[in-house]
């Protein structure tokens, strides 16, 4: 019979650590940024590192969205202006603060904000601020080909997978 909820916290709670640490490997639907994010770097993201850990083609694999985790290094990062044509994103900056824009108005974003794109709907980020920023953000796409991600400045839409996933870390 299957264990309530508060049984399996107690089991959970009187985990030794070394246990806990074998338990968390064995899940397969945990995951962190340093073992399980791919780095992904795209044209346009410039002093910042991007990790994808949900999409079709991670270790969970997704059907609908694409997850990651970027950081934006103090005064030297910026992300295009850019938009996705087939999707919407999510931002929500974990700590930090920069300046972005989405559609025509500029503002400060900072820790604790949700920042939404629209579908097609151009966007864009920089710090100049002098302490990291990181975010996490989801397209609701499985992928950045289904998202039709676009730069103003060229397409981005012909995106090679094996190219994309050749190098998972750096």
């Amino acid at each position: 019979m299957a264990k309530d909820l508060m049984e399996e916290v107690e089991e959970a709670l009187n985990c030794s650590l070394k246990e806990m640490e074998e338990r968390r490997k064995k899940s397969p639907y945990l995951l962190t940024p340093e073992e399980d994010g791919q780095n992904f770097p795209i044209p346009d993201l410039i002093g910042g590192r991007r990790l994808i850990l949900v999409d079709n083609q991670t270790k969970i694999p997704s059907e609908e969205l694409t997850f990651g985790i970027v950081t934006f290094e103090p005064r030297t990062s910026i992300h295009k202006k850019h938009s996705h044509v087939n999707c919407e994103e999510i931002m929500y900056i974990i700590s930090g603060r920069g300046i972005g824009g989405v559609g025509e108005l500029a503002t400060e974003q900072r820790a604790g904000d949700t920042i939404f794109a629209p579908k097609g709907v151009e966007h864009w980020f920089l710090n100049p601020f002098d302490e990291p920023l990181t975010m996490l953000w989801i397209y609701t796409k499985a992928s950045l080909r289904e998202a039709g991600y676009a730069l103003e400045s060229r397409g981005y839409a012909e995106i090679d997978i094996e190219k994309e996933y050749s190098e998972v870390k750096e």
